[in-house]
């Protein structure tokens, strides 16, 4: 066997391994594969979520990492059986979170586990890469951070809500080559509109392509006479089977 051949066995070998340590060892059922770039190679590190779909979901949604090889395997309870969204994110590389309907627009790959059906594979390939927006959000007057609400919008109804989004030096994904209408607003201070109005109907759509960033210092102006409510935990668009 010459030496090509053999590492290749050795490789199969492995990857075999792989799989049958992750098939389901007790009551639980599996989603596994493997994630890719768009040339192919694997992605290491990368974050792949089985999402229930048409049913609430109040427990942490079942994922796992990819590890050298691409390689993912997320092990699912019996009870939680159904449908499921499977989808990839690689955040420090603007692979946004396509297992959410404001990034994917519902374009994500699915699996279905049952009694007699207890484990699929799913291959995935990242992308597209999406836009950045970056920057800071202060008080105008004191100069303060503030950590307000965010909404980003898209023409077809498809959003992206809450706090906890925007920190001291904020970082957020934005869907590239589309539309994106950007909000902010905190109690005591004037609702901010990109590309940085206090009226909304001087607003206009943030539009990135991939890996493009547009930085911004957001000056929050105080407004006693404008309360505005909370937002809670992020919330996005109802994913849909």
């Amino acid at each position: 066997m010459s030496l090509g051949a053999a590492i290749a066995f050795t490789l199969s070998l492995q990857q075999s391994s792989l799989n049958v340590d992750a098939r389901p060892k007790d009551d639980r059922g599996l989603i596994d594969g493997i994630v890719t770039y768009e040339d192919k190679r694997p992605v290491k590190g990368a974050t792949v979520y089985a999402v229930p779909l048409g049913r609430p979901m109040l427990a942490i949604i079942p994922h796992a990492v990819t590890d050298e090889t691409g390689y993912y395997a997320i092990h699912i309870s019996r009870s939680w059986f159904g449908k499921f969204a499977v989808a990839a994110k690689k955040e420090d590389e603007n692979f946004p979170d396509m297992s959410n309907q404001f990034y994917s627009d519902g374009n994500f790959q699915t699996a279905t586990l049952s009694a007699n059906h207890s484990a699929e594979t799913v291959t995935i390939r990242l992308g597209p890469k999406a836009g950045v927006l970056a920057g800071t959000v202060r008080d105008a007057v004191t100069g303060a951070t503030l950590y307000p609400c965010i909404e980003l919008r898209r023409p077809n109804g498809n959003f992206l809500s809450g706090s906890g989004l925007v920190k001291a030096n904020f970082r957020v994904l934005i869907p590239s080559e589309t539309d994106v209408t950007v909000k902010m607003w905190l109690d005591g201070y004037s609702s901010w509109y990109y590309p940085g109005t206090a009226d909304k109907s001087q607003s206009a759509p943030l539009h990135l392509g991939p890996n493009e960033q547009k930085n911004l210092e957001i000056l929050l102006q105080p407004s006693a006479a404008d309360p505005q409510l909370g937002c809670g935990m992020p919330v996005g668009t109802v994913v849909n089977p």
